[in-house]
Protein backbone atom coordinates (compact mmCIF):
# COMPACT_ATOMS: atom_id res chain seq x y z
CA UNK A 1 0.00 0.00 0.00
CA UNK A 2 1.31 3.46 -0.94
CA UNK A 3 2.43 5.46 2.09
CA UNK A 4 3.41 9.10 2.54
CA UNK A 5 5.86 10.29 5.17
CA UNK A 6 6.32 13.86 6.36
CA UNK A 7 9.55 14.45 8.27
CA UNK A 8 12.28 16.90 9.22
CA UNK A 9 15.97 16.31 8.47
CA UNK A 10 18.84 18.54 9.65
CA UNK A 11 20.45 20.52 6.84
CA UNK A 12 23.91 19.13 7.53
CA UNK A 13 22.70 15.54 7.04
CA UNK A 14 22.43 15.58 3.23
CA UNK A 15 23.90 17.20 0.12
CA UNK A 16 21.41 19.90 -0.82
CA UNK A 17 20.80 20.73 2.83
CA UNK A 18 24.48 21.49 3.33
CA UNK A 19 24.47 23.75 0.28
CA UNK A 20 21.54 25.68 1.72
CA UNK A 21 23.79 26.72 4.60
CA UNK A 22 26.66 28.20 2.57
CA UNK A 23 25.14 31.69 2.26
CA UNK A 24 23.03 33.53 4.82
CA UNK A 25 19.64 34.71 3.58
CA UNK A 26 19.22 32.11 0.82
CA UNK A 27 16.22 29.79 1.07
CA UNK A 28 16.04 26.66 -1.11
CA UNK A 29 12.97 24.82 -2.35
CA UNK A 30 13.29 21.59 -4.30
CA UNK A 31 11.28 21.11 -7.46
CA UNK A 32 8.84 18.19 -7.22
CA UNK A 33 10.68 15.22 -8.72
CA UNK A 34 10.42 11.51 -9.35
CA UNK A 35 13.51 9.25 -9.16
CA UNK A 36 14.95 8.71 -12.65
CA UNK A 37 17.50 5.94 -12.26
CA UNK A 38 21.02 6.96 -13.25
CA UNK A 39 19.98 10.60 -13.57
CA UNK A 40 19.36 10.65 -9.83
CA UNK A 41 17.13 13.09 -8.03
CA UNK A 42 17.32 16.68 -6.86
CA UNK A 43 18.64 18.08 -10.17
CA UNK A 44 16.62 21.33 -9.98
CA UNK A 45 15.87 23.66 -7.10
CA UNK A 46 14.61 27.20 -6.51
CA UNK A 47 16.60 29.64 -4.40
CA UNK A 48 15.15 32.87 -3.03
CA UNK A 49 17.23 35.66 -1.57
CA UNK A 50 17.23 39.32 -0.59
CA UNK A 51 19.33 40.74 -3.44
CA UNK A 52 21.64 40.07 -6.39
CA UNK A 53 24.71 40.04 -4.17
CA UNK A 54 23.31 37.15 -2.12
CA UNK A 55 22.87 35.04 -5.25
CA UNK A 56 26.40 35.82 -6.43
CA UNK A 57 27.82 34.78 -3.06
CA UNK A 58 25.65 31.63 -3.06
CA UNK A 59 26.73 30.59 -6.57
CA UNK A 60 30.39 31.17 -5.78
CA UNK A 61 30.20 29.11 -2.59
CA UNK A 62 28.26 26.26 -4.20
CA UNK A 63 30.54 26.01 -7.23
CA UNK A 64 33.49 25.80 -4.88
CA UNK A 65 31.94 22.93 -2.91
CA UNK A 66 33.66 19.57 -3.28
CA UNK A 67 30.37 17.71 -3.75
CA UNK A 68 29.27 19.85 -6.73
CA UNK A 69 30.47 19.26 -10.27
CA UNK A 70 28.37 21.96 -11.94
CA UNK A 71 25.78 24.59 -11.00
CA UNK A 72 23.75 26.42 -13.66
CA UNK A 73 21.24 29.24 -13.25
CA UNK A 74 18.33 28.30 -15.52
CA UNK A 75 15.81 31.10 -14.95
CA UNK A 76 15.02 34.03 -12.68
CA UNK A 77 11.53 35.11 -11.56
CA UNK A 78 11.43 38.15 -9.26
CA UNK A 79 13.53 37.25 -6.21
CA UNK A 80 13.78 33.55 -7.08
CA UNK A 81 16.31 31.71 -9.26
CA UNK A 82 15.92 28.19 -10.66
CA UNK A 83 19.17 26.22 -10.57
CA UNK A 84 20.31 22.92 -12.01
CA UNK A 85 22.98 21.09 -10.05
CA UNK A 86 25.15 18.13 -11.04
CA UNK A 87 26.66 16.28 -8.10
CA UNK A 88 30.26 15.11 -8.10
CA UNK A 89 30.95 11.38 -7.83
CA UNK A 90 32.32 11.99 -4.35
CA UNK A 91 28.99 13.29 -3.05
CA UNK A 92 27.72 11.15 -0.20
CA UNK A 93 24.06 11.97 -0.39
CA UNK A 94 20.72 11.03 1.04
CA UNK A 95 19.20 10.92 -2.44
CA UNK A 96 20.81 7.59 -3.34
CA UNK A 97 18.56 5.70 -0.96
CA UNK A 98 15.52 7.59 -2.27
CA UNK A 99 16.34 6.38 -5.78
CA UNK A 100 16.97 2.80 -4.67
CA UNK A 101 13.67 2.69 -2.77
CA UNK A 102 11.75 4.36 -5.61
CA UNK A 103 10.61 7.19 -3.37
CA UNK A 104 8.90 10.19 -4.92
CA UNK A 105 9.81 13.55 -3.42
CA UNK A 106 6.52 15.43 -3.23
CA UNK A 107 7.91 18.38 -1.31
CA UNK A 108 11.29 19.41 0.11
CA UNK A 109 12.28 22.85 1.34
CA UNK A 110 13.89 24.62 4.23
CA UNK A 111 16.88 26.21 5.84
CA UNK A 112 17.52 24.15 8.94
CA UNK A 113 15.88 21.76 9.42
CA UNK A 114 14.50 20.76 6.04
CA UNK A 115 10.94 19.48 5.65
CA UNK A 116 10.32 16.51 3.37
CA UNK A 117 7.13 14.90 2.11
CA UNK A 118 8.01 11.53 0.58
CA UNK A 119 5.82 8.94 -1.10
CA UNK A 120 6.81 5.26 -1.06
CA UNK A 121 5.26 2.42 -3.06
CA UNK A 122 4.86 0.39 0.14
CA UNK A 123 5.94 0.13 3.75
CA UNK A 124 9.05 -1.80 2.70
CA UNK A 125 10.50 1.25 0.98
CA UNK A 126 9.74 3.42 3.98
CA UNK A 127 11.30 0.84 6.31
CA UNK A 128 14.49 0.65 4.23
CA UNK A 129 14.73 4.44 4.14
CA UNK A 130 14.33 4.48 7.92
CA UNK A 131 17.05 1.84 8.34
CA UNK A 132 19.41 3.74 6.01
CA UNK A 133 19.05 6.88 8.11
CA UNK A 134 19.75 4.93 11.29
CA UNK A 135 22.78 3.15 9.81
CA UNK A 136 24.28 6.44 8.58
CA UNK A 137 23.42 8.33 11.79
CA UNK A 138 21.11 10.74 9.98
CA UNK A 139 18.87 12.30 12.59
CA UNK A 140 15.28 12.94 11.53
CA UNK A 141 11.93 13.60 13.12
CA UNK A 142 8.76 12.01 11.75
CA UNK A 143 5.81 14.37 11.75
CA UNK A 144 3.25 12.17 10.05
CA UNK A 145 2.88 8.87 8.18
CA UNK A 146 -0.32 8.07 6.29
CA UNK A 147 -1.66 6.02 3.40
CA UNK A 148 -2.63 7.34 -0.01
CA UNK A 149 -6.31 6.91 0.88
CA UNK A 150 -5.83 9.14 3.91
CA UNK A 151 -3.98 11.64 1.73
CA UNK A 152 -6.95 11.82 -0.62
CA UNK A 153 -9.26 12.43 2.32
CA UNK A 154 -6.97 15.29 3.36
CA UNK A 155 -7.72 17.07 0.07
CA UNK A 156 -10.84 18.43 1.73
CA UNK A 157 -8.43 20.44 3.86
CA UNK A 158 -6.52 21.46 0.69
CA UNK A 159 -3.55 19.34 1.86
CA UNK A 160 -2.04 22.24 3.80
CA UNK A 161 0.62 21.51 6.38
CA UNK A 162 -0.27 22.71 9.90
CA UNK A 163 2.35 25.48 9.56
CA UNK A 164 0.96 26.65 6.22
CA UNK A 165 -2.61 26.61 7.53
CA UNK A 166 -1.65 28.61 10.62
CA UNK A 167 0.24 31.24 8.61
CA UNK A 168 -2.40 31.49 5.88
CA UNK A 169 -5.26 31.74 8.39
CA UNK A 170 -3.45 34.51 10.24
CA UNK A 171 -2.80 36.33 6.96
CA UNK A 172 -6.44 36.14 5.85
CA UNK A 173 -7.90 37.04 9.24
CA UNK A 174 -5.73 40.15 9.54
CA UNK A 175 -6.14 41.38 5.97
CA UNK A 176 -2.81 40.50 4.38
CA UNK A 177 -4.53 40.06 1.01
CA UNK A 178 -6.68 43.19 1.40
CA UNK A 179 -6.04 46.52 -0.35
CA UNK A 180 -4.48 48.21 1.49
CA UNK A 181 -2.95 45.42 3.51
CA UNK A 182 -4.00 45.08 7.12
CA UNK A 183 -0.87 43.21 8.20
CA UNK A 184 2.66 42.85 6.86
CA UNK A 185 4.78 39.74 6.44
CA UNK A 186 7.04 41.03 9.17
CA UNK A 187 4.09 41.22 11.57
CA UNK A 188 2.93 37.73 10.57
CA UNK A 189 6.45 36.41 11.21
CA UNK A 190 6.60 38.09 14.62
CA UNK A 191 3.18 36.69 15.55
CA UNK A 192 4.28 33.16 14.63
CA UNK A 193 7.75 33.51 16.10
CA UNK A 194 9.54 32.70 12.82
CA UNK A 195 11.69 34.56 10.28
CA UNK A 196 10.10 36.80 7.67
CA UNK A 197 11.45 34.48 4.96
CA UNK A 198 9.78 31.48 6.57
CA UNK A 199 6.50 33.40 6.93
CA UNK A 200 6.64 34.37 3.25
CA UNK A 201 7.28 30.75 2.28
CA UNK A 202 4.35 29.42 4.33
CA UNK A 203 1.88 32.04 3.12
CA UNK A 204 2.95 31.71 -0.53
CA UNK A 205 2.95 27.91 -0.57
CA UNK A 206 -0.32 27.74 1.36
CA UNK A 207 -2.04 30.19 -0.98
CA UNK A 208 -0.69 28.34 -4.02
CA UNK A 209 -1.96 24.99 -2.71
CA UNK A 210 -5.46 26.35 -2.04
CA UNK A 211 -5.66 28.12 -5.41
CA UNK A 212 -4.51 25.05 -7.30
CA UNK A 213 -7.10 22.91 -5.52
CA UNK A 214 -9.88 25.40 -6.28
CA UNK A 215 -8.94 26.68 -9.72
CA UNK A 216 -7.22 23.68 -11.33
CA UNK A 217 -9.40 20.85 -10.04
CA UNK A 218 -12.02 19.90 -12.63
CA UNK A 219 -15.13 17.83 -12.15
CA UNK A 220 -17.29 16.02 -14.72
CA UNK A 221 -19.66 19.00 -14.74
CA UNK A 222 -16.83 21.24 -15.95
CA UNK A 223 -16.53 19.14 -19.10
CA UNK A 224 -20.18 19.47 -20.13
Amino acid sequence: MVVVAELEIPADAFDLGRLSQVTEGIHIELERVVPTGNDGVMPFFWASGPDHGAFEAFESAVRGAEVVERLTAVARVDDRVLYHVVWADSAANLTEVLVSNEATILEAHGDDPWRFRLRFADHRGLREFHNYCLDHEIAFRVERIYTLDEEQDAKYNFDLTPEQQSALTLAVEHGYFSVPRGISLKEIAEELGISQQAASERVRRGAETVLQSVLLSRSAADLE
